[in-house]
């Protein structure tokens, strides 16, 4: 939960209330792992908690939920980048949209993550 100090005008104190993480974007300085992880966990369609263990494997794997995460090593012209580890995903974006772009890759590319974890336990990449 965040702190939030609203002030209606200036001959009134601020009131604290409480709201939840979720309903509040932090900005990418202030993003954290956790976020990260809980954003995705929400994002996740059928058999939440079966596929919820592969993806946190698998980008586990590629970044350790880092968001700034960035692969020198170009792959047709281009480097991987954010959480998923995406071709020509740029690190500085928001991590929101890394995960959902990491979403939209896995669930067209394999059906599932953990599809998408099991190639990668093959490959050593996806």
């Amino acid at each position: 939960m965040l702190a939030v100090s609203i002030v209606h005008d200036t001959t009134t104190k601020p009131v604290s209330i409480q709201v939840p993480r979720e309903s509040v974007r932090p900005s990418i300085q202030e993003w954290a792992k956790e976020d990260s992880k809980t954003y995705a966990f929400g994002k996740l369609g059928v058999c939440v908690e079966r596929e919820w263990v592969c993806l946190e494997k698998l980008w586990t794997k590629e970044s350790n939920w880092n968001p700034r995460s960035y692969n020198k090593i170009k792959v047709n012209g281009r480097n991987a980048g954010g959480i998923p580890q995406l071709l020509g995903l740029d690190p500085r974006t928001h991590p929101t949209y890394q995960i959902e772009q990491g979403l939209k890759y896995i669930y067209h590319r394999y059906g599932t993550p953990c599809k998408a974890w099991s190639y990668w336990k093959e490959h050593r990449w996806y």
